[in-house]
């Protein structure tokens, strides 16, 4: 019954949001790249205005030697003589910026902002105009590409992207940018790419990129970039029945591609392991939806292997879970029952939330008030209450840890773990020799994709400097300057993404 109102009620946000999407730009220019030569990072950040407020985040770019300046975009304009006035008035503001696979970053929630229109004609005026307002309403989303910053519109490619709802693993539905993604924000407030990887939402393989829904029926469909252009194939397709239909696909450490498609009413729910010629056959062994019956399953990728678990509710005879290892032997695929349990719930509630799923060994999730946590080696599941005082399961990154700051007047000091996998805390005291002193503290976040704390802070020139605080690795807890900007251009720096 969970199941069934989590489809109808994402069915009806879905139809709200195509009722909403008709209103189709007059496209004046299309934007194509930025220049990437000689940046290490490519960072999110925001200034303030004249009274101090923090306004839009756009996109900035760092060079080996630490300097922070604006990105300037590439714009392919119908009129080539205001190609140059539209790149010079013409920028993007970013709700988010999240890794996808090794290749691209994802430009998630934007808006296109326009400083100056006075040097355009009046039908050109409008037409800009007309451009931005779309954004505004609909916001856009953009792949660039991180070997030569050419950039994929998005929105060209998979017309309904924009605003998509995915079914997070263990978490129910999320929606990830656009409007249904709540301004770009997904519910469960962690976008890293890594989480988005290891929750089969993006995937690469094989130098694709594959793709949660992506089209409105639900389905997987897969991103393979042409060099010039960006084409979307449909690896499932989804059904009309509902709205939407879940689909997801993660990978192991062997190359292998598995996945996961829930389909409305009695249309069989698939697990499968991808072929050599492209094709998705079921796994044999696995429950498969039937009249009068519901199997859900949920599969993972943990140490590197594939597991489905399947939670079984038939109309006569008791429900049960079940926990499968899918073993590869060049085209066969094998499934062995080696545990009792479902990868999203306790023995019979299937509506909880996935805290975490590891590159390690064990993968846990949380429900109700409890921990569970599957040993892939021993197959063993285990269960412990959190200790009290402990941060809700949604603070927690994809491996299982959260990370508290503790901040003063100098910045960060020190820093508390929490690690889901141990139950135990930590806490790291911060070597501050290379931060020079500041006369302002613009606060201190971390970053899940770097791994590290950012603190943008102003020093007694006016310039801003940007610290980073590694949280793991040799250089745990040593801060170290990433980037400067000039005096009174002051930027908070949110998310950085090193380009190699």
């Amino acid at each position: 019954m969970k199941k069934i109102l989590r489809f109808l009620c994402v069915s009806a946000i879905l139809l709200l949001v195509v009722a909403c999407s008709k209103d189709d730009k007059d496209a004046a220019f299309n934007i194509a790249g930025v220049n990437l030569h000689g940046v290490k990072y490519l960072a999110l950040g925001s200034g303030n205005n004249a009274k101090g407020e923090d306004v839009q985040q756009m996109l900035y770019s760092i060079d080996e030697s630490g300097n922070m300046q604006l990105v300037a975009y590439n714009y392919q304009c119908d009129d080539d003589g205001l190609e140059t006035e539209i790149s010079r008035n013409i920028g993007i503001s970013i709700n988010q910026m999240v890794p996808v696979g090794d290749n691209y970053i994802w430009l998630v929630g934007c808006r296109y902002v326009c400083n100056d229109y006075s040097g355009f004609s009046e039908s050109m005026q409008d037409r800009i105009r007309g451009m931005v307002r779309h954004s505004e309403e609909h916001t856009e989303n953009f792949l660039i590409r991180k070997s030569d910053g050419k950039i994929f519109d998005l929105g060209e490619v998979i017309g309904a992207f924009p605003y998509c709802i995915v079914n997070v693993p263990g978490f129910g539905n999320a929606g990830l940018v656009g409007m249904g993604g709540f301004g770009g924000t997904p519910l469960d407030g962690d976008i890293t790419g890594d989480r988005l990887r290891k929750l089969g939402l993006i995937n690469q393989h094989n130098g694709d990129i594959f793709l949660a829904i992506g089209t409105w029926n639900g389905g997987l469909s897969r991103l393979h970039d042409n060099g010039s252009t960006l084409s979307m194939i449909s690896v499932l397709p989804g059904t009309e029945e509902y709205a939407t239909n879940f689909a997801y696909a993660v990978t192991d450490n062997a190359g292998h591609l598995g996945t996961c498609i829930s389909y409305g009413s009695n249309i069989p729910h698939v697990a499968s392991i991808m072929a050599s010629d492209g094709t998705l056959p079921a796994i044999q062994g696995i429950p498969r939806a039937m009249e009068g019956n519901t199997y859900w399953p949920e599969m993972r990728c943990i140490g590197g292997k594939f597991f489905v678990s399947v939670h079984v509710n038939p109309w006569d005879g008791p429900q049960y879970d079940s926990i499968y290892r899918i073993d590869i032997n060049g085209s066969q695929v094998t499934a062995v029952g080696v545990a009792a349990g479902y990868f999203s719930g306790d023995e019979y509630e299937t509506s909880s939330t996935t805290t975490y799923v590891s590159d390690e060994d064990t993968y846990s999730w949380y429900s109700g008030t409890t921990l569970y946590t599957f040993n892939a080696n021993t197959y063993q599941l285990t269960s412990n209450s959190l200790p009290a005082g402990w941060p809700q399961y949604s603070l927690y990154d994809a491996e299982g840890h959260y990370y508290e700051e503790h901040l003063s007047g100098n910045g960060l000091q020190s820093f508390t773990i929490y690690n889901l996998a141990t139950l135990e805390t930590e806490d790291v005291t911060c070597n501050r020799s290379q931060v020079p002193p500041f006369n302002f503290h613009k606060g201190c976040g971390y970053d899940g994709g770097l791994k590290a704390f950012i603190e943008s802070v102003i020093l007694a020139n006016g310039s801003t400097v940007t610290i980073v605080t590694p949280v793991t690795g040799t250089d745990r807890g040593v801060s170290r300057v990433e980037s400067q900007t000039e005096a009174n251009n002051n930027v908070v720096v949110s998310t950085l993404i090193p380009l190699n």
